[in-house]
């Protein structure tokens, strides 16, 4: 288990979802490095007068870095809500559609704290949708390919079950 995965569980990305979450995340950076900005100015007065109190420098820097540690966690949260696109049943998911000529489409499926993922594909307009599964820690194999029905939401959730799961 990673730092990352540690400190951002599926529980953290599904209630960071919102909007208005998100926002008040962008807010925090602003804030954490407007911060960060007043503690590098007031190290930089301490170091002027750190011949007569070099005391005074030695705790702004040590200020200045708690903060400068507040902005990078602030930055790191921020980023990571950003990256998970989707809820679907409950859990967190980073999906990217794209069309190609002449109606075919692939959508790419990933969990935000699991290494399963899915791509669906299909040729066009009421064609069938393709999963190509990608399990890093499978017995099986690292990729599978799976047919599957017409209905494009039908397709997207046994994709994302799938991925939750890993029963196919």
């Amino acid at each position: 288990m990673t730092v990352t995965e540690r400190l951002f569980d599926n529980a953290w990305f599904v209630a960071h979802a919102a909007p208005g979450v998100r926002e008040e995340l962008a807010a925090d950076v602003t804030r954490t490095w407007m911060n960060w900005e007043t503690a590098r100015e007031d190290a930089n007065r301490a170091r002027a007068v750190a011949g007569v109190m070099p005391g005074r420098f030695a705790l702004a820097l040590s200020s200045g870095n708690a903060v400068q540690a507040d902005y990078h966690r602030a930055k790191m949260r921020a980023e990571q809500a950003a990256r998970c696109t989707d809820i679907v049943g409950g859990h967190a998911f980073t999906i990217r559609r794209s069309r190609s000529v002449g109606g075919a489409m692939t959508v790419e499926i990933a969990s935000c704290t699991l290494l399963r993922r899915v791509t669906l594909t299909v040729a066009g307009r009421d064609h069938a949708w393709t999963a190509q599964l990608d399990d890093p820690q499978a017995r099986w194999g690292n990729a599978q390919t799976v047919p599957l029905g017409p209905d494009p939401w039908e397709s997207l959730h046994w994709a994302c079950d799938w991925i939750v799961t890993g029963r196919r």
